[in-house]
């Protein structure tokens, strides 16, 4: 598990400054930087009912000091070295009859970085809900999308197929028209026309079928559609043409006096 202190180090400036806060000249931030892993592996809250155990903390916290005091020794950095020096003095002052307290104040301010790590993290989590609500919109507005092109398709087919049926619908009537042998029409012209009308029927069946198979397809995209958005629990997201509405128009349309004699009469 990652540290706390690191955890924190992660943290927006508005977090730091919070923990900022937490600390000064008593128990200066100096010390959470040097000993966090020693700091975080104390259970300070039991320290703080514990007497004789706080007074033991509190040396080992000095002797802590002490190592990190040689280690700046040995990088020849003696600024960090006087700082150490002054803040185990100021420690002695303050905690050396009162170990306790000192234990209090480390226990207070651990509790209050972890505090600050969960509000960060439930921001952070409603942000990705956020954006998260955001990738659904969008899907469903492709779906809209998609659902009026079919529509559009899906008219403009059965458009074709209503002026490929009113050609066939005329050129099987000329056929039947007793007139047609009168009119300088041989035997041999009269079948080929009567095939090539067996053809256009044919045709015609076979896209009619097509029709209905994207009918069927816009009815499943558009059933999604719903059901997303009940599953999703977005009754305020309204659109501005339900595709219900679309499809309603569409079969309105193909059933409609003028459109629909879609079956070959031969």
């Amino acid at each position: 598990m990652m540290a706390q202190w690191y955890q924190l180090q992660m943290l927006d400036g508005k977090y730091l400054e919070q923990v900022d806060q937490l600390y000064d000249d008593s128990f200066p931030m100096d010390i959470r930087q040097y000993l966090s892993q020693w700091i975080e592996s104390v259970d300070w809250e039991a320290v703080t009912d514990n007497e004789s155990l706080a007074t033991v903390r509190f040396h080992e916290l000095l002797s802590q000091l002490d190592d990190q005091h040689s280690r700046f020794a040995l990088e020849n950095n003696f600024l960090l070295q006087h700082n150490i020096r002054k803040i185990k003095r100021n420690l002695q002052d303050r905690f050396q009859e009162e170990p306790v307290i000192m234990a209090g104040i480390i226990s207070r301010n651990l509790k209050e970085e972890q505090k600050i790590l969960e509000s960060a993290k439930s921001v952070e989590q409603g942000e990705g809900t956020g954006s998260a609500m955001v990738l659904e919109k969008q899907k469903l507005d492709n779906i809209v999308k998609e659902i009026k092109e079919k529509v559009q398709l899906v008219d403009q087919n059965i458009k074709t197929l209503e002026d490929q049926q009113d050609e066939c619908d005329f050129r099987m009537n000329t056929l039947r028209n007793p007139e047609n042998e009168k009119n300088g029409m041989t035997p041999k012209e009269l079948e080929q026309e009567k095939l090539h009308l067996n053809r256009m029927c044919l045709e015609l069946k076979a896209k009619r079928q097509d029709v209905v198979v994207k009918l069927v397809e816009l009815l499943n995209l558009s059933h999604s559609l719903v059901l997303s958005l009940v599953s999703e629990e977005l009754p305020e997201w309204k659109m501005a043409s339900p595709p219900e509405a679309r499809l309603i128009r569409v079969f309105a349309s193909a059933n409609s006096p003028g459109r629909g004699r879609l079956a070959c009469r031969y």
